[in-house]
């Protein structure tokens, strides 16, 4: 249960940077959650070994992709030739995002090894947990497209 607590701390430093368009805070919550995630999954590596070398590596990703930096894209004057460039690695981080966990919702649907303290009923806690997560980064792609980065 306790694992719960922090993710749903986790999840709302997300939410949080997401409000505000804080890019540090935004990538923090899920820098962070990815690894709770990898470190909750290392203990039931020899109960399914598939499931779990396929979770760690897609949270591993996770980890990669979302490694918090202290500016804001915002922050920066954009040359009008390289704003397209920017906009699409927005576009293209955002969709890994999304598309990682919504995947993580079917790998946790499937995971028969749960986290200590955590019953089968519980599964649906950290589900609704990534649906938020893959919901996220599509606030952050409508609430960027209002904003004109070639200032």
């Amino acid at each position: 249960m306790a694992i719960l607590i922090v993710a749903l701390v986790l999840l709302s430093i997300s939410t949080y940077g997401v409000i505000k368009l804080k890019r540090f805070y935004f990538l923090l919550g899920y820098f962070l959650f990815s690894l709770l995630a990898i470190t909750s999954l290392l203990p039931t590596y020899n109960d399914d070994p598939m499931l779990m070398l396929t979770t760690l590596g897609m949270m591993i990703v996770l980890a990669i992709v979302t490694f918090p930096a202290r500016k804001n894209i915002a922050d920066y004057n954009i040359n009008a030739e390289a704003a397209p460039l920017v906009k699409s690695f927005m576009l293209r981080t955002l969709l890994i995002l999304t598309t990682v966990n919504i995947i993580a919702i079917f790998l946790v649907k499937l995971d028969t090894n749960l986290p200590e303290g955590m019953t089968e009923d519980m599964k649906i806690y950290p589900m609704i947990m990534h649906g938020v997560f893959a919901v996220l980064p599509l606030v952050v792609l409508y609430k960027m497209s209002r904003i004109n980065l070639s200032k």
